[in-house]
Parts: C-alpha cells; sequence; structure tokens
C-alpha cells in the first residue's frame, strides 16, 4: 500500500513538471489555444526556433520562462476563493486556476464555448480538442493537467 501511494505521488509531480501555461506564443510546441497543457523541459516553457523545432527557453533572453518559479506564486484573488473554493479549494493558489478564472465569465467552474468564443476566437473543433470528456464543458484539468 505504501508503495502504490509512493508511486502515486511521483507520477503526480512528473505531471506538474511536464506541462503549464506559459505566455510565449500561442501553440508553440503542444500548447493548447487558452496556452495551457504546454510540454516543458526541464521545468522550462518550449518555444519553436527560426527553423520551426520545439527547443527549451532556457538560456534564452527575452523568453526564459520557468513553469515552476509561476507554481510557487501564491497570491489568491479572494473573487476566486469565494467562487470556486468548494469545488477547487485544492487548486487555489495555482496560476492555472487564476488564468483559468479568467476565461470562466459566469463563474461556474466550467469554461463553456461561449465563453472561450467570448476571449479568443475558438473554432468548435478547437474547443472540442481541449474539452477531452466532450461534455460541452472544460473544466480546469482539460484545461492544464496540472489542475488535476
Amino acid at each position: 500500500m505504501k508503495l502504490l501511494i509512493v508511486i502515486l505521488a511521483i507520477v503526480t509531480c512528473l505531471q506538474l513538471a511536464n506541462s503549464c501555461c506559459c505566455s510565449i506564443g500561442l501553440f508553440n510546441c503542444g500548447c493548447n489555444f487558452f496556452n495551457c497543457h504546454c510540454k516543458t523541459i526541464n521545468g522550462y516553457c518550449v518555444d519553436k526556433d527560426e527553423y520551426g523545432q520545439c527547443r527549451s527557453t532556457q538560456g534564452i533572453q527575452g523568453l526564459e520562462e520557468l513553469c515552476d518559479a509561476k507554481r510557487r506564486k501564491r497570491s489568491i484573488d479572494t473573487r476566486l476563493m469565494e467562487d470556486y473554493k468548494e469545488k477547487y479549494g485544492h487548486l487555489i493558489g495555482l496560476p492555472e486556476l487564476d488564468l483559468f478564472y479568467t476565461f470562466d465569465i459566469d463563474k461556474d467552474g466550467f469554461i463553456n464555448i461561449e465563453e472561450a468564443r467570448a476571449s479568443l476566437n475558438v473554432t468548435l473543433n478547437a474547443f472540442n480538442e481541449v474539452d477531452t470528456n466532450r461534455d460541452g464543458f472544460i473544466q480546469p484539468a482539460e484545461f492544464d493537467s496540472s489542475l488535476e
């Protein structure tokens, strides 16, 4: 039983280290249209070089973006806390949830196609790629795997 708990903890940590929300550009190396669920290399966001190849932003002046550093920021929006404390209390303080909250216009804890289109010019196909369970709503874990 202890071994199972340790394995689950390791898998969770690996997932957190392998994706995040990045600000370097839309659809860069695996990001969804929210610029989340992005691939990382050693915790750094990944972008495309001049040849279209994915590369780590580590050490690239003006582009370097470390996901783990963003996760440590714990400023909490009081409105977010009130709206999400029952449904997503365990995620409050993660920057990815703060970003999710900005797209959740009616603050019901989900992003529907109308909310996505109000913020971004999103096609139904692009929306459905993120809505992996096809229920018509993007939940935090679909938005970014760090929100599972």
